[in-house]
């Protein structure tokens, strides 16, 4: 605990403020990156989960100003890492699911929800076994189609727990494999779809700035 009475994770942690206009967020993020990594030669086992990447920043705003939710409308982040686009959700009042297949994250996800007052619902899951059983009226992908091998289990996924009427938000930073899955993916028989961009400025970042591509497909209510 910290003085706050608030549960810090088990491993060496720094602080990161997140500004969004009229609020200001609090994460925490591994201290050293590199130290969580196991095996560079399998794919599970780099932390990517670990940081907080360009495309989930322009998601967090691209919510926070432009998307409204109903009361307890319920809401899952799928590959949640820091859980940043997941925790704007339910600062807005939606009822929040985060996950991931790596346990860390999903401890450090739900930690940042609840140093912002938000107690998620936590949900431990791999994509390629993914539970069917809960339906949300929205989910959040946050530059998780970067894999062609595990592209298409989230491809299914969108379809199997997407309510209908509900919200699919895809953000990634101009990626061709992303793209390349929405154009195979999208059905306009099944889905609206709409594209807004944000532009990400970070500081002390490999690039000056980030164009980063927001997808909004809605699901056609059932006829």
């Amino acid at each position: 605990m910290d003085g706050n009475g608030e549960k810090k994770p088990a491993m060496d942690v720094k602080e990161l403020l997140v500004s969004l206009p009229g609020k200001e967020l609090r994460l925490y993020l591994a201290r050293d990156f590199e130290a969580l990594i196991t095996d560079l030669e399998d794919a599970d086992k780099v932390p990517c989960w670990a940081e907080v990447w360009p495309a989930a920043y322009g998601l967090a705003r691209y919510l926070w100003e432009q998307t409204p939710f109903s009361p307890g409308e319920e809401v899952v982040e799928l590959g949640a890492g820091m859980g940043l686009p997941g925790i704007v959700c339910a600062l807005k009042g939606a009822r929040l699911t985060l996950s991931d297949f790596n346990p860390q994250a999903l401890e450090m996800a739900a930690v940042n929800a609840r140093a912002n007052g938000v107690e998620p619902a936590l949900l431990l899951a791999d994509w390629r076994s993914f539970p069917r059983g809960q339906k949300f009226a929205g989910i959040l992908a946050s530059d998780i189609l970067y894999d062609p091998q595990l592209n298409p289990y989230l491809g299914r996924i969108f379809h199997e727990i997407l309510l209908p009427g509900g919200r699919l938000l895809i953000s990634h930073p101009q990626r061709p494999v992303t793209r390349e899955f929405i154009q195979d993916w999208y059905n306009p028989d099944l889905f609206t779809a709409e594209l807004f961009h944000e532009t990400v400025v970070l500081q002390e970042s490999l690039l000056p700035s980030y164009a980063i591509s927001i997808h909004l497909f809605t699901r056609r209510a059932a006829s």
